[in-house]
């Protein structure tokens, strides 16, 4: 797992191919919190989103929506990179009530770390 200000994170899986990869990912976000919104096989996309869920009594982002877009690209044989792309939507208030802000890709490393962990250990335990 790689990560940077300027470049969003990334991982090597070894031993697997993009399609396989691909299959895998989506049987496991499917049996997952996250939500699949969209996926595309041949290009190796696939789009899930979650909500962060309330952690300790002040949780400051805590309703915030996470769009997460996956690349999986074959670099060699037997190894694949994934690439990541956060989008975050804040949770506002108004005095006409909720909507969700914009704030566009992330570069937060908070924001991809309960999803490289996820993924990890999935490829980690095969």
């Amino acid at each position: 797992m790689g990560f940077s200000q300027t470049k969003l994170p990334s991982m090597t899986v070894k031993d697997i191919d993009k399609s396989t990869a691909f299959q895998e990912l989506i049987e496991l976000f499917a049996d997952s919190d996250y939500f699949i919104q969209n996926m595309e096989k041949d290009a190796g996309f696939i789009q899930v989103k979650s909500v962060i869920k309330q952690r300790g009594i002040f949780a400051k982002r805590a309703g915030n929506k996470i769009t997460h877009n996956i690349l999986l690209k074959q670099i060699s044989e037997g190894l694949i990179q994934i690439n990541f792309q956060a989008n975050l939507e804040i949770s506002d208030r108004t005095e006409d009530g909720y909507y969700y802000r914009d704030e566009g890709v992330s570069h937060d490393p908070q924001d991809y770390e309960e999803i490289l962990a996820f993924m990890e250990s999935h490829f980690e335990n095969q």
